[in-house]
């Protein structure tokens, strides 16, 4: 059962029917007729259309049938979220941490519409305590240059600007699309995009942190501090996720056919642009073609934060860059406990990796190579990235 809070005023009469069917029974409940009809309507659509039909454009792309779109990004909605942000081309961080703050919220106000209504999920209560202290925390979080205020400023301008409002609307609209019918999806679903948004953040901290260390290094501490805290906030998130039970888990992994978080570019780039260039990974980027820009010479070139800062004197960048590998650390860790509790040794792990046993390869960062040019590899690692 899928329970959630719309404003009606959003979308059409028509939009509002598209939505329903895609979460009646989830996406990958629809019949071949309804997905091939839906996918054919975003097709018919320019690309470049405004206002209604962008929004139609927004709520079915994931089901067209002439983009190569990965299973990964079809699963995950990142075009949304791509959308929402353009809105803020001038200080992105400010727009992702807005979307953070959007998305966590309308989990929430699912996880509580669903309490209230009777749907009982196991850890429900404290899910919901979890979700709470991380919309605090991101609330709380400070950000510049343009918004020097607490994103909790941000957000409460967002509901007094129409425009602002409008896109914080849509994309909670146009990204609350589960593939199963199961409530536990919507934790799970929820929590990736959350942790998509924060692997765009770190990344594009750390690339503005080796930009700025040398002629602006106030500048680069501030942001190297805001980065702390954005790995703070993806523990938090994956604290949160762990309400979800195992069982619960089982319950729509099938329904996710072969979305696999392998296939993220937020997430490889993220770890280039903080660790360097894997080389175990070459072979994984080859075998699935969107990741293959990965390998290109700009990226193996590009200096991450662990080089920059190896040799700093300011005790400031030396203790925040040990916090971050430190959270960052444990967050792999945790994320290796993850995929050894809920993927069953006897399944097949999604995206063509034996799972638990892949994750475990790369938790520690010794293999990385740092290249010596930072600005080689940011046309790619410093814009929000999905296909």
């Amino acid at each position: 059962m899928t329970v959630v809070s719309t404003d009606r005023t959003l979308l059409t009469h028509r939009q509002r029917e598209l939505a329903e069917l895609q979460r009646r029974q989830g996406r990958a409940g629809l019949s071949p007729v309804d997905a091939a009809e839906l996918g054919a309507l975003h097709d018919a659509l320019p690309e470049t259309a405004t206002g209604t039909d962008q929004v139609t454009r927004l709520l079915t792309r994931s089901l067209s049938l002439d983009l190569p779109i990965p299973e990964y990004y079809r699963y995950t909605c990142m075009h949304a979220y791509g959308w929402f942000l353009d809105l803020f081309p001038d200080d992105p961080v400010a727009g992702a941490l807005l979307g953070l703050h959007t998305t966590l919220t309308d989990l929430l106000e699912v996880e509580r519409e669903a309490r209230d209504a009777g749907v009982r999920q196991e850890c429900a209560d404290e899910r919901i305590k979890r979700l709470d202290d991380l919309l605090l925390t991101v609330r709380g979080t400070v950000v510049g240059p343009l918004f020097r205020a607490g994103i909790g400023d941000l957000v409460d301008r967002a509901a007094l600007d129409p425009e602002l409002a409008r896109r914080t609307g849509l994309l909670a609209e146009s990204s609350r699309f589960p593939r199963s019918g199961r409530p536990e999806e919507h934790v799970f679903l929820r929590s990736v995009q959350s942790c998509e948004l924060l692997f765009f953040l770190l990344r594009r901290l750390a690339v503005e942190v080796v930009a700025a260390q040398e002629e602006f290094p106030a500048r680069a501490a501030t942001r190297l501090e805001l980065a702390v805290t954005c790995a703070r906030l993806l523990r938090g998130v994956f604290h949160m996720l762990l309400t979800l039970t195992p069982a619960g888990f089982m319950t729509f992994r099938e329904a996710t056919g072969a979305a696999s978080a392998v296939q993220s570019l937020n997430y490889h780039a993220m770890e280039i642009s903080i660790y360097g260039y894997d080389p175990r990974k070459e072979a994984v980027f080859d075998s699935i073609g969107h990741l293959g820009v990965l390998n290109s010479p700009e990226i193996r070139d590009h200096q991450p934060l662990s080089a920059a800062l190896a040799d700093t004197t300011d005790p400031r960048l030396s203790a925040d860059w040990h916090e971050l590998d430190r959270v960052l650390s444990k967050w792999r860790g945790a994320h290796y406990r993850f995929a050894r509790t809920y993927l069953p040794a006897d399944k097949p792990a999604s995206g063509g990796t034996d799972g638990a046993a892949y994750v475990k390869r790369f938790i520690k960062k010794d293999a990385c190579v740092a290249g010596a040019d930072p600005f080689s590899g940011l046309p790619l690692l410093s814009g929000f990235l999905y296909h």
